[in-house]
């Protein structure tokens, strides 16, 4: 076990989780019809955060099939520990 590699999944997992949220709000944000600067203020929101959070682990699925796929187990097992994080956050921050 590469504790790096490891690490360096974590960190791949919290920015994809950090860009799904980023994503989500904007096209949420579009549809809805928001300017720039509310989409902005919905971003650095945190009274939904737990559930665009939510959305926006998805995007690290086909991130953690593809470092499974290239036989990167080290790096898979960082990301799958990141939406453990990020999961574990927002359930204890309910309470």
């Amino acid at each position: 076990m590469n504790k790096k590699e490891i690490l360096l999944g974590f960190v791949i997992g919290l920015v994809t989780t950090t860009i799904g949220v980023i994503i989500y709000t904007i096209f949420i944000g579009m549809q809805v019809g928001l300017n720039s600067d509310q989409i902005i203020d919905k971003i650095t929101s945190t009274t939904v955060l737990g559930k665009r959070a939510s959305i926006g682990v998805l995007l690290n699925l086909p991130v953690f099939y593809l470092f499974l796929n290239r036989k990167k187990e080290d790096i898979a097992k960082g990301v799958l520990a990141a939406i453990v994080v990020v999961a574990l956050i927002f359930i204890l921050n309910k309470f």
